[in-house]
């Protein structure tokens, strides 16, 4: 069964990964931090694997999230 992937959370993605915060993608996209977060919760949930490493300076992206990054792009 594949997970129902909804287009808005890639979109997410891509802006969380290229501001590398959640503070700056939030602003960009106009919504709120904590809805900014669950959205890449909820992406990591449904694709099973860790796309953001969370540091105390902001995010960085793992392995799996560079793959996911560039075919975003």
């Amino acid at each position: 069964m594949r997970p129902n992937l909804n287009w808005d959370k890639f979109r997410v993605f891509y802006y969380v990964a290229k501001a590398g915060s959640l503070t700056a993608a939030a602003e960009a996209l106009n919504i709120s931090q904590p809805a900014l977060s669950r959205s890449i919760q909820i992406l990591e949930y449904q694709l099973k694997v860790r796309v953001f490493e969370r540091l105390p300076r902001g995010l960085i992206l793992t392995k799996q999230g560079e793959c996911l990054l560039e075919a975003v792009e």
